[in-house]
């Protein structure tokens, strides 16, 4: 093999070394760079991206905060709306319950009034009635005619009795 010929060693070490600082020249010079850009530039997309995230995340947070406090604010509300109206209707309630209190009892004593004014006429004719009654079913049955104070004596203990 004509490459493991000592005498050609001299030749293919300094081709050997041309080709080598050719490559290593052209590597540097060339691709080198072209693959630092390419890794600075991946990398400064990545952290781009993570500022991004970074900052979504924050505003995220801060609009779900902002939703919270808008939520508990609003809960607070209707709570407090809630309290006022049941206040203002329980006021209400009262006011007419007092009001149909007050009603109901003027018409009871309107209608105990009328009551003890009917049975008072009718106890008052009733007196007269039983008077005449007792008197005539006494004569009918052969007793005679009764004493008026006997009969006013004997309706004065059913009424009391």
């Amino acid at each position: 093999m004509p490459q493991l010929d000592p005498a050609s060693f001299p030749s293919q070490l300094f081709w050997l070394a041309v080709c080598f600082g050719t490559m290593l020249l052209v590597l540097s010079v060339f691709v080198l760079p072209r693959i630092t850009r390419t890794l600075t530039a991946r990398q400064g997309q990545i952290d781009g991206d993570l500022e991004a995230a970074e900052k979504l995340r924050a505003d995220a947070e801060a609009a779900l905060a902002a939703y919270d406090a808008a939520l508990q604010q609003a809960r607070n509300n209707a709570l407090a709306l809630a309290q006022d109206m049941r206040a203002e209707i329980q006021a209400e309630t009262d006011r007419q319950k007092a009001e149909l209190d007050a009603r109901l009892a003027e018409e009871a004593q309107k209608a105990d009034a009328a009551l003890k004014a009917a049975r008072d006429t009718a106890l008052g004719g009733l007196d007269a009635a039983a008077r005449d009654v007792v008197g005539d079913v006494m004569q009918a049955v052969g007793l005679g005619a009764p004493d008026d104070s006997d009969i006013h004596a004997a309706l004065k203990a059913v009424k009391k009795g």
